[in-house]
C-alpha cells in the first residue's frame, strides 16, 4: 500500500488502457512514491480537480469534442493552481507550442514515456509549483520568456540539449543592397526554411528583434553545427514586385550552437543568448563561435 504522503497524481484520459500503462509507469519511478488517479472524461476530470490539491496532472490532449488545454484553461477560471502535464498519442510542434502559451508545465509523447521520463518531467512540474513560475528563474528583455521555460525545463530533466540560433546581419545585408522590405522577406523565408527541416519535438521561436532560437534535445553540437552548414549552404529565391534575386546566406547569417553542458545553469547561457541576440549587450563567452 502507499504511504499517505505519495505523490497524488491525478489522471484525465478517456482511454482506461493508457491510464493503465501510466500507472504501470509510476510504480516503476525511481523516487517518491505516486498514487495515480484516474479520471475517464473532460467531465470527471474537472470534477476531479475540484475535489482536490492534487500534486500534479496529467492529462489527454485528445478527450473527445474538448482537449486537455481546454481542461488547463476552465480549471484556471476555477481557480485550480494544480500543475498540469499534457500528454499526446502523437509528437506534434504546434500542439507543444500551444501547451507552453496555455502554462502548461511538459508535453509528453506515450509513445515515447518510460518511467524515467515521467519522474523528470513530474518531479520538474512539482518543483516550479513550490517556488512558482520562473521565480529563481532568468530574466530576460531579449530572450523570450518560452525559451527561458524550455531552458529551465532542460536543466531541471538532465538531459543534455543544444540551442542552435541564428539571425540576419542587417549591416551585411544593407552592404549588399537589399532594403528594409528585402531583409524582411529573407527573415520569413529563412524561419520557413529553418521550420521544413526541424523534427518533432524541437521548438522553434523568433525573438521580437528576429533571431531564431531552436532548442533541441535530439541532436549533438556537431548535427547542429551541420545543420546551420547545410541550411546556409544553399541558395535563397526572395522575390518582390521588382524582381526576383538569389541570395548566398552564409555571409549575412550569425550563428551559433550553444551546448546546455556549456553552462553551469539556464541563468548563464540566457545571458550568452542575450549576448547573441545583441551584439554588444556583453561580451561572448568561450562558448561562442560563429559556424
Amino acid at each position: 500500500m502507499k504511504p499517505a504522503s505519495a505523490t497524488q497524481v491525478l489522471m484525465i484520459d478517456d482511454d482506461e488502457d493508457d491510464a493503465l500503462l501510466v500507472r504501470h509507469m509510476a510504480g516503476k519511478m525511481p523516487g517518491p512514491a505516486c498514487q495515480v488517479h484516474w479520471a475517464g472524461s473532460y467531465d470527471q476530470g474537472i470534477k476531479a480537480l475540484g475535489e482536490l490539491d492534487w500534486d500534479i496532472c496529467l492529462v489527454d490532449y485528445r478527450l473527445g469534442a474538448r482537449t486537455g488545454l481546454d481542461v488547463v484553461a476552465e480549471s484556471r477560471a476555477r481557480g485550480i493552481e494544480c500543475p498540469f502535464l499534457l500528454v499526446s498519442g502523437a509528437g506534434s510542434h504546434a500542439i507543444d507550442v500551444q501547451a507552453t502559451q496555455a502554462g502548461v508545465m511538459g508535453y509528453l509523447e506515450k509513445g515515447r514515456l518510460c518511467p524515467l521520463e515521467l519522474e523528470r518531467a513530474i518531479r520538474y512540474a512539482i518543483g516550479v509549483r513550490r517556488t512558482g513560475p520562473l521565480a529563481a528563474g532568468p530574466v530576460s528583455e531579449h530572450v523570450p520568456s518560452e525559451v527561458v521555460e524550455l531552458l529551465m525545463a532542460g536543466y531541471a530533466s538532465k538531459l543534455p540539449f543544444v540551442v542552435i540560433s541564428l539571425t540576419l546581419d542587417r549591416e551585411a545585408a544593407f552592404r549588399n543592397h537589399f532594403n528594409a522590405r528585402r531583409i524582411d522577406s529573407i527573415n520569413s523565408d529563412m524561419e520557413a526554411l529553418m521550420r521544413s527541416r526541424i523534427s518533432e519535438g524541437e521548438a522553434l521561436i523568433r525573438t521580437k528583434e528576429d533571431a531564431l532560437l531552436l532548442i533541441s534535445s535530439s541532436r549533438e553540437p556537431r548535427d547542429g553545427r551541420q545543420f546551420l552548414s547545410l541550411m546556409l549552404s544553399e541558395p535563397l529565391a526572395i522575390s518582390s514586385g521588382d524582381g526576383s534575386r538569389t541570395v548566398s546566406l552564409q555571409a549575412m547569417v550569425r550563428r551559433n550552437v550553444f551546448t546546455s553542458d556549456g553552462y553551469p545553469s539556464a541563468t548563464a547561457l540566457v545571458a550568452e543568448l542575450d549576448g547573441f541576440i545583441v551584439p554588444g549587450l556583453r561580451q561572448p563567452g568561450p562558448d561562442f563561435k560563429n559556424f
